[in-house]
């Protein structure tokens, strides 16, 4: 598992404005070079980036998600869920964040990320992804205490 997915993430993109591929592949990049984040997608929306927390980390069995993302290509933009909340995202200049609609998700914060993030925002999305990953590694550390 892993590389099929990759490969669907990556088909989703064809067609996508070069600034929304060099987007995703800083993210990709920056996180695969951190010893505490694990990259992998799934076929969830037709391929998806995930960015999680190994379980030996957490002291658990299993990765945890701290980040999801997928191109949308109807509207040109990028959705993210992070467990950011929607408040502590419009610090970081993401207005437009709110919480997802399903009780049952564990991440709290859903955004819609247009050209102006995609093109030219990259660097503070990824500022934000580093505090969603602190911070749900810090909340999760103390829940297996």
């Amino acid at each position: 598992m892993g590389n099929i997915e990759r490969e669907h993430f990556y088909q989703r993109l064809e067609g996508a404005p070069l600034a929304a591929c060099g987007f995703f592949e800083s993210i990709i990049t920056h996180f695969e070079r951190d010893n505490v984040a694990d990259v992998h997608f799934t076929d969830a929306h037709g391929g998806d980036l995930r960015l999680a927390i190994p379980g030996d980390v957490l002291n658990q069995r299993s990765k945890r998600n701290f980040a999801t993302m997928y191109w949308q290509k109807n509207n040109k933009s990028v959705f993210a869920r992070t467990y950011l909340s929607p408040e502590e995202l419009k610090i970081f200049g993401f207005a437009d964040a709110t919480k997802p609609t399903s009780e049952t998700e564990p991440l709290n914060s859903d955004v819609h990320l247009g050209e102006d993030v995609w093109r030219y925002g990259a660097l503070k999305f990824i500022q934000a992804l580093e505090i969603s990953k602190i911070s749900f590694w810090r909340n999760k550390s103390k829940e297996a205490y």
